[in-house]
C-alpha cells in the first residue's frame, strides 16, 4: 500500500496543467462556434434554417460520439482520442473558410461536434488519471476551470471576431484555438511513463499492478479490461456504464436549467430591456471560476448531498429573482437584479457539475472511467438538446415567468433525485 506522503498527494503537476489548457481551448472552440455561427450566417447571407440545422448537426454528432469515444478512451488510450478530437475540431472549424454553403457547412458543423465531444471526453478522463485518488473531487473541480474560463471569454471572443471584416475571421480565430488544443494534446504523454504520476493515482496503480511479477496479464495494456461476452452484450457494455448512472441521472435533470441559461437567458435580458444582457454571463462565469478554485478545499470532505443542496438552492434563488423580474415585481431594480442573478447561478453551475461528475467517476472502476465520463457528458448533451426545445415552446406559449418557475421545479427534482441516488457515505 502506498503511503500518503506530501509528494504522493500533490495535486498540481505540468501534465495536469497541460490537460486543463487543452480543455480550455477545446471549449473555446465549442462555445465560439455555437455562439457565433448564427451571426456569421446572418452577415454572409445564410438563413436561420441553416443555422438551426447546423446546431442540430453539432449536437447530434457530439451525442453519438460520446457513446463511441468513451470505450475507445478506455481501450485505446486517452492521448490518441484527444489528438484525433482536436484534429477533427481543427478541420471542422477551418472548413467554412473553404466552403460555407449548404451540405458542406452541415458537414463542418458535424465535424466540430465530433471533435469537441471526443476531445473533451478524453480530457476529462485524462484529468482523473493524473490526480491522487484522495483528492479526486478537488482535482475534477479544478479541471473544470478550462470550461469555466471559456464560458467567460469564448462567446465574447466569437462575437468580436464575427463582427470584424471579413466575418470569416470567426473561423480563423477559432481554428487557431483548435490548433493550440491539438498541440497541447500531443504533449499529454503520461501514458508512456506512468511512474511520473502521483503514487495514489488510479492510472499509475493499475500500471504497477500490471507490471508486477505475479500479474497474469502484464503484457497487456493496463487500461484495457478484457471482456468475454457475446457481441451484442459487448456493444451494450461499451456504451453503458451502470455505476455512472446515478451522477448522470441527476445531472440530466439539473442540466435542463443550464440549457435555459445558455439558450434563453440573453433573450430574457433583452425582453427586460436591460442595457447589456451579456454582462449577466460575465458575472456568472467569473463566479464559476472562483467557486472552482475555492471548492477544492471541501469537495472531498463535505457530503455530496450538502454540496448538491447548495447548488440547487442557489439556482432556485437565481430563477426566483428572475421570475420576479419577469413579473415586474422589482420596478427600477429589475436591471441590476438581472445582472445579480449571475452570482447565485454561478455557484449553482460551479458546484453542480463537478459534484455529480465526481460521483459518476468515484463509483466507477478506474478502467471504465472513459465510459463513465462519456455517459455523464452525454447526459448533459441530451438534456441541453431536449430542454432547449421544451423551454422554447413554454416561453412562446406561456411566457418567461412560467418558464423560470419551471426551472425552479427542475432544480427541486434534481435535489430530490440526489437525496435518493447518492451513496450514504
Amino acid at each position: 500500500m502506498h503511503t500518503r506522503s506530501k509528494d504522493a498527494e500533490r495535486l498540481w503537476s505540468p501534465i495536469f496543467v497541460t490537460i486543463i489548457a487543452a480543455t480550455l481551448f477545446a471549449f473555446m472552440v465549442g462555445q465560439g462556434v455555437n455562439s457565433g455561427t448564427t451571426v456569421y450566417l446572418e452577415r454572409t447571407g445564410g438563413t436561420v434554417a441553416l443555422a438551426g440545422i447546423g446546431a442540430l448537426s453539432f449536437s447530434a454528432a457530439a451525442g453519438v460520439m460520446r457513446l463511441i469515444c468513451g470505450p475507445v478512451v478506455d481501450g485505446r488510450g486517452r492521448r490518441i482520442v484527444m489528438v484525433l478530437g482536436a484534429a477533427l475540431m481543427l478541420t471542422g472549424t477551418a472548413g467554412p473558410l473553404i466552403c460555407n454553403e449548404g451540405a458542406p457547412f452541415i458537414l463542418w458543423r458535424a465535424l466540430q461536434g465530433v471533435g469537441f465531444s471526443a476531445s473533451t471526453t478524453a480530457a476529462s478522463t485524462a484529468a482523473a488519471d493524473v490526480l491522487p485518488f484522495s483528492r479526486l473531487g478537488e482535482g475534477i473541480g479544478y479541471a473544470g476551470l478550462g470550461q469555466a474560463i471559456s464560458m467567460a471569454i469564448g462567446p465574447a471572443l466569437a462575437l468580436f471576431l464575427v463582427s470584424t471584416n471579413p466575418p470569416e475571421n470567426l473561423y480563423l480565430g477559432l481554428a487557431a484555438c483548435a490548433a493550440l488544443s491539438l498541440i497541447l494534446s500531443l504533449l499529454c504523454r503520461y501514458e508512456k511513463d506512468p511512474a511520473r504520476l502521483p503514487a495514489t493515482s488510479a492510472y499509475r496503480m493499475r500500471w504497477e499492478q500490471a507490471a508486477a511479477p505475479h500479474a497474469h496479464c502484464a503484457a497487456h495494456d493496463p487500461t484495457a479490461a478484457p471482456i468475454h461476452m457475446n457481441p451484442l452484450h459487448r456493444m451494450l457494455d461499451s456504451i453503458m456504464e451502470p455505476t455512472a448512472l446515478r451522477g448522470t441521472a441527476i445531472i440530466f435533470l439539473m442540466a435542463t436549467v443550464f440549457s435555459f441559461n445558455v439558450f434563453f437567458m440573453g433573450a430574457f435580458g433583452n425582453a427586460l430591456h436591460v442595457a447589456n444582457a451579456g454582462l449577466y454571463y460575465t458575472v456568472m462565469a467569473l463566479v464559476m471560476i472562483v467557486v472552482r478554485v475555492t471548492a477544492g478545499r471541501f469537495m472531498d470532505t463535505t457530503p455530496p448531498l450538502a454540496l448538491m443542496g447548495v447548488a440547487a438552492g442557489c439556482g432556485a434563488i437565481a430563477f426566483g429573482v428572475g421570475a420576479g423580474c419577469s413579473a415586474g415585481a422589482f420596478g427600477n431594480f429589475t436591471e441590476p437584479l438581472y445582472y445579480a442573478m449571475g452570482l447565485p447561478f454561478g455557484i449553482c453551475m460551479g458546484l453542480g457539475i463537478p459534484v455529480n461528475q465526481t460521483m459518476a467517476v468515484k463509483l466507477t472502476p478506474p478502467e471504465r472511467w472513459g465510459a463513465a465520463n462519456g455517459l455523464f457528458l452525454l447526459g448533459v448533451d441530451l438534456s441541453n438538446a431536449a430542454a432547449s426545445v421544451a423551454w422554447g415552446f413554454l416561453i412562446q406559449n406561456l411566457g418567461y415567468t412560467v418558464a423560470l418557475i419551471g426551472c425552479i421545479i427542475m432544480l427541486a427534482l434534481s435535489f430530490a433525485a440526489a437525496a435518493v441516488l447518492y451513496p450514504r457515505s
